[in-house]
This record gives C-alpha cells, sequence and structure tokens, in this order.
C-alpha cells in the first residue's frame, strides 16, 4: 500500500513536488517515525562524489535539497529500492554489475538528468542517526564519479538549468570550491564524509 502510494506520488511531478514541500514542514521526529514505517530498518544510500580538478581551486558538484529544513546541501544520490530476491530485475541488475553502482546511476539520472561513470568507491559509513532525518540507520556507499558528458557540460547545464530539468527533490545545483563548503549548510553525513575523506582525494585543510 505505502509503496505504491509512494510510487504514484513520485510520477507526478507536480505533486511530487508539492509532498516534498509539505514534507520539509515535518517535526524531525514524526518524519523519522513515518520513514521508519515506509522503509526497512536498514536504507542503503549510493552517494556521487563529483570533484573537478581542473579548476583552481578544485570544486564538487552539490545539490540543494527542496525537503530539508537544515542540511539543505549535500551530495547527490539517493537510497537503493528493495528488490525481491526471485525477481527478474534482480538477475538483469546482477549481469550489469555492482547493483548498488547501478543504483548510483539510475538515481543521478532522475535527479540530475546526466550519466555519469562510477570511478571508485570511496567510503562506506554506517550511520546510526541522522540529525536532519532521523530515522532507520544508513549504510552509505559514496562513489567517487565522472559525468559521461564531461564537466564543462555539466557545469553549463547547472549555471542554466530550470525546476523541469532535474528531480522536484532538488531546488539548485552548484560547483563549490572546496575552500567554500565551510560556507553552506551541508548534511551532517556528508560534513562526516568530507571531514574523513577529502584531504585525502585533494590536499588540504578545509575546515569542516
Amino acid at each position: 500500500m505505502f509503496s505504491w502510494l509512494i510510487q504514484f506520488i513520485e510520477s507526478q511531478p507536480s505533486i511530487h513536488r508539492f509532498a516534498l514541500y509539505i514534507w520539509k514542514f515535518f517535526p524531525p521526529r514524526l518524519a523519522g517515525f513515518l520513514k521508519g514505517i515506509l522503509t526497512r530498518n536498514w536504507m542503503v544510500g549510493a552517494v556521487a562524489v563529483m570533484i573537478d580538478e581542473n579548476c583552481s581551486p578544485a570544486e564538487v558538484l552539490l545539490v540543494k535539497h527542496s525537503y530539508r529544513r537544515t542540511g539543505i546541501w549535500g551530495l547527490p544520490g539517493g537510497a537503493l529500492e528493495g528488490i525481491p530476491a526471485d525477481s527478474g530485475e534482480q538477475s538483469a541488475n546482477s549481469k550489469q554489475g555492482n547493483i548498488i553502482e547501478s543504483a548510483l546511476r539510475r538515481e543521478i539520472f532522475e535527479e540530475l538528468g546526466i550519466e555519469i561513470d562510477a570511478v571508485n568507491l570511496l567510503r562506506i559509513d554506517a550511520v546510526p542517526f541522522v540529525p536532519e532525518e532521523p530515522g532507520p540507520y544508513r549504510l552509505d556507499f559514496y562513489y567517487r564519479c565522472e559525468p559521461q558528458l564531461g564537466f564543462d557540460e555539466l557545469r553549463n547545464r547547472a549555471a542554466h538549468c530550470s525546476d523541469n530539468d532535474h528531480s522536484p527533490e532538488i531546488d539548485e545545483i552548484e560547483f563549490v570550491p572546496l575552500p567554500n563548503l565551510k560556507d553552506y549548510d551541508l548534511y551532517s553525513s556528508d560534513v562526516s564524509f568530507f571531514r574523513g575523506e577529502l584531504s585525502n582525494i585533494i590536499p588540504g585543510d578545509y575546515g569542516l
């Protein structure tokens, strides 16, 4: 019942956008309770880290989420949907390779309308509590990715995109210089990732 309702809402952009707007004003604990009803005990997420090292300083792609009041900026990605163990879809995905990478590609295409290549797995975080979105424990897979259309074209799209060019979950798309990350209201899970891994990717002290 709940899964059908969610799929219906997500298939209707105007309803989806309105539902996300309402969701933003739910008290965090109520939102977490509802999410616990609608999802599994563990939520598995896949996150894209797209860093353009060809500019100085290097820049990372962030998105502004429409359904959060705090931690509104973060890395693009999403949660994996459950797939029955004996379904044909699982077999098809298995032949394509890593199911998490495939899910990440799907999420990025749905959110940003672009295709990506997952370069390598950077980090796996087991997150028991997220202040902005209390609810099920999270297991997040962070992948270093590159846009298939190239960073220059993606940057151009980010600068000129409209609401119809991306998912209702996304308000804005922006390339942010790494030293400027501290000036953004970042999602806490992504802050943890940046603190743990960013200096290993691009050496530096980013003040996070």
